[in-house]
């Protein structure tokens, strides 16, 4: 996905109604919660991804799902995303080279 339509989506006023119905109908932590422990949620994360999608259609489909979102705290979302390694210029550099080349890989077939 490009970072393009990614900045979209979340710019989105169809996103920032969403992520405010998420905070209301969980305004808890759900990782926490999971864990035993009680604390404010005060972000929206994605389970799987949004820039997953092969599609862009694919990504708005995850970016909009409900049940593609969990409300988290600031500590649990950062958490997350360091396991996930995304969270380092390096790691986000990566996967832009990787896009571009699956991009180009498909695209020398047809």
């Amino acid at each position: 996905m490009h970072s393009k339509l990614y900045v979209q989506i979340m710019n989105s006023r169809e996103w920032r109604e969403l992520r405010n119905r998420k905070m209301e109908a969980n305004p808890l932590c759900e990782r926490c919660q999971e864990q035993g422990y009680v604390r404010s949620a005060r972000c929206v994360h994605h389970i799987v991804p949004v820039e997953s999608g092969r599609t862009d259609d694919e990504c708005r489909a995850l970016a909009y799902r409900w049940t593609n979102l969990q409300s988290l705290c600031y500590e649990c979302h950062k958490e997350i995303h360091h396991r996930m390694g995304k969270d380092t210029k390096e790691n986000h550099q990566q996967r832009e080279r990787d896009k571009v080349q699956a991009w180009m890989e498909r695209h020398r077939r047809k």
